[in-house]
């Protein structure tokens, strides 16, 4: 398999099995799934299973960008309509398109009673016909018989994956740091030549926002604006996003650090107030400053996670310079 040299993908596999195939199936399974990057997911159906644990279940096929199904020689519990919960299980993933590798563990699990045979006949020309069934006869099969399948499953590039909080995948890390390039270049040209920088074409936004008076015994909602500029407000998110942030986390630590701003206002126009708690800031003008430090280059957003750029950061360190504040 042929992988770029920086890949930051992770993948879910949703595992689903009876109990009867063993704890030691199941653990070898997971342990290969992990060494190839692949985070299992999923429960065992234990002899008497529930409505609660199938939609658990069903959660984790939805989420799983591919699934594992482990039979051994027992069709396993049955739902109320006398399907297995198994069955329900390899059904659901297939009709929803995913990919699904079905390990045949009959040597490594318990014997099954006679009555199961025929339903689990069925199972097993359901997946031979919709999955790639991998028949396994020994325990030190299931790593090697797996780990292969697994690799040509990712090589085939059927599967989207996910890249964990601050890592984009390899393709877009090298974009973003292209651009960022470029755009340091040109600061650099521009300091070079003696020439002041763009300075900002857009006047600052007004905060509208709204806060909780705590005041005699009782907490009130008031609406209130705060007038800045753009150096002040980037002052104030700049050092929030030296690490990467979900933008939820990022909007709640700038209205943390706004309602510090802008305590002694409150406190002159609410005299009789004993706190105040809660500020949330207007999101037309939170994604008025997102667009606006974005356009600049100062910030960057890769799947809902923003950071500070290398010219983000020159630009805040800039302005901490006393020159910058003189």
């Amino acid at each position: 398999m042929t992988k770029p040299l920086v890949d930051n993908r992770r993948y879910l596999a949703c595992v689903s099995s009876n109990q009867s195939v063993g704890d030691a199936v199941r653990r070898d399974v997971a342990e290969t799934l992990a060494a190839l990057q692949v985070i299992a997911t999923g429960f065992s159906f234990p002899a008497v299973t529930d409505g609660y644990q199938w939609k658990l279940q069903q959660l984790a096929l939805n989420d799983a960008d591919f699934c594992v199904v482990i039979l051994g020689r027992d069709y396993g519990p049955v739902s109320e309509s006398g399907v297995g919960h198994l069955h329900r299980a390899a059904a659901h993933a297939m009709a929803t398109g995913k990919p699904v590798l079905a390990l045949v563990c009959d040597a490594l699990s318990e014997p099954a009673d006679d009555t199961d045979l025929l339903r689990r006949e069925s199972l097993l020309a359901d997946l031979h016909r919709q999955a790639q069934v991998l028949v396994v006869d020994t325990p030190g099969a299931i790593r090697d018989v797996l780990e292969q399948a697994v690799d040509d499953l990712l090589a085939s590039e059927r599967l989207r994956g996910w890249c964990p909080v601050g890592r984009g995948s390899a393709e877009t890390d090298v974009k973003a740091l292209q651009q960022e390039i470029q755009q340091l270049q040109t600061s650099l040209d521009q300091a070079r030549r003696g020439e002041p920088g763009a300075g900002h074409s857009r006047r600052a936004p007004r905060l509208s926002y709204r806060v909780k008076v705590f005041r005699h015994g009782n907490l009130t909602t008031v609406d209130h604006e705060l007038r800045t500029g753009w150096n002040e407000l980037f002052a104030w998110a700049a050092p929030l996003l030296t690490e990467p942030r979900r933008e939820a986390d990022w909007k709640s630590a700038l209205e943390e650090r706004l309602l510090a701003q802008v305590q002694p206002e409150l406190e002159q126009a609410h005299p009789e107030a004993h706190g105040f708690v809660s500020l949330r800031l207007d999101g037309v003008h939170f994604d008025d400053i997102k667009r606006y430090f974005r356009s600049l280059g100062w910030l960057s957003q890769t799947e809902g996670v923003w950071r500070l750029t290398t010219l983000g950061e020159h630009e805040w360190l800039r302005s901490e310079e006393p020159s910058a504040r003189s």
